[in-house]
């Protein structure tokens, strides 16, 4: 899904309108703001596109390790697809009471340090931990905000970092030798709920965490750069709502749009394996400083953060807590080979191999 440079193959037949890019720009606008009431709303669940899905009782096979990466029993998840989007599934916030914020600490102090790869690396050289050597100055920054004029800091010029196989940005392509260790955490949860939703192969390869302002959006792309289309793309979402447009495989469908909230685990495969997607808009909280439900709950039970975090959890998460009142963090993680495949070749459709274009909407950007 979210891809730290969001590139783009335009549909260049000449009937085509581009409704992906008009319905962006609706949704992005801020005066006027745009009307919500067509967003689909998987709380309430009433729009007529939202199907309710059952999983497959033979797919839960590990329910005690779901648990301990915080995830509720699978037979109290609520899975819904979308008609007309066939692969599309949408499990609205699965999470144990609490347990969402051992994942928004690991994205903020471990997952962007070294040798993993951020968008600082270009920006700001020697930064081998952005937590550690940015929060000092964010606070500061957040103590006097709207008191004066003050420039961004590091943690507000912090975009995404990757996960294992690095994507090359430049040479549009993955490679072998360019990767790190995948976090095992990571890999473990994503690896459970794939399996729970009845993809029993899937191997975590490659992760991208995008972070979010308030102003910040991301464009429409398709994420054809892997080299198995076979396997899902899974998206987990942390800390303010975003609306997300999901379209077709060119850019003339008609997108849906809904709300991605705090806690949502969202899977594309099948026909929305490559279909066009993107954020316009990060919905600012009902009031300043609001933390999400789910982020402000401690975990009263055996949690994740206490068997897998180590130390520190209490100070960790309110320093976190102060970020996300203004951020959105976005995970999506995606195996980037097929199983006994190499990197040489793609075990799936050639369709879009073609060099995309870049273009300006298309820029992760924080609207400033």
């Amino acid at each position: 899904m979210e891809a730290p440079e969001s590139y783009v193959k335009e549909d260049r037949s000449p009937d085509s309108e581009d409704v992906f890019r008009r319905e962006f720009k609706r949704y992005k606008a801020k005066d006027p703001a745009p009307k919500l009431d067509e967003v689909i709303d998987f709380e309430t669940s009433r729009d007529r596109k939202i199907i309710p899905v059952q999983i497959d009782p033979k797919n839960i096979t590990d329910h005690e390790s779901l648990a301990r990466l915080g995830l509720l029993h699978p037979s109290e998840w609520r899975v819904f697809g979308l008609e007309g989007l066939l692969g599309f599934l949408f499990i609205l916030n699965p999470w144990r009471r609490g347990c969402q914020r051992y994942w928004v600490t690991r994205c903020l102090r471990d997952y962007p340090c070294k040798p993993n790869v951020t968008n600082l690396d270009k920006l700001q050289h020697g930064v081998d931990n952005v937590w550690k050597e940015g929060y000092p100055e964010y606070r500061k920054y957040r103590l006097q905000q709207g008191k004066k004029t003050q420039p961004k800091t590091l943690l507000h010029k912090l975009r995404w970092t990757t996960l294992g196989y690095h994507y090359d940005w430049d040479k549009k392509e993955y490679h072998q030798d360019r990767y790190t260790q995948f976090p095992t955490d990571l890999a473990q949860l994503s690896t459970h709920v794939a399996q729970t939703l009845g993809f029993p192969h899937y191997k975590a390869q490659s992760a991208i965490v995008n972070y979010y302002g308030l102003d910040s959006q991301l464009g429409g792309h398709v994420d054809h750069q892997e080299l198995d289309y076979s396997k899902p793309i899974i998206s987990f979402s942390f800390g303010q709502t975003a609306i997300f447009l999901l379209g077709g495989k060119t850019k003339s469908v008609q997108p849906t749009a809904m709300f991605l909230r705090n806690g949502d685990i969202m899977v594309m495969s099948g026909d929305t394996r490559l279909a066009y997607h993107g954020v316009p808009k990060i919905l600012k909280p009902p009031m300043a400083g609001q933390l999400p439900e789910g982020l402000c709950e401690e975990g009263g039970e055996e949690g994740v953060h206490e068997s897998m975090l180590p130390g520190g959890m209490e100070e960790s998460w309110e320093q976190s807590a102060l970020f996300m009142e203004e951020c959105r963090i976005n995970i999506t993680v995606r195996q980037v080979v097929a199983e006994g495949k190499g990197f040489g070749k793609r075990s799936c459709d050639d369709e879009l191999q073609t060099e995309p274009k870049r273009t300006k909407e298309s820029q992760y950007s924080t609207g400033s």
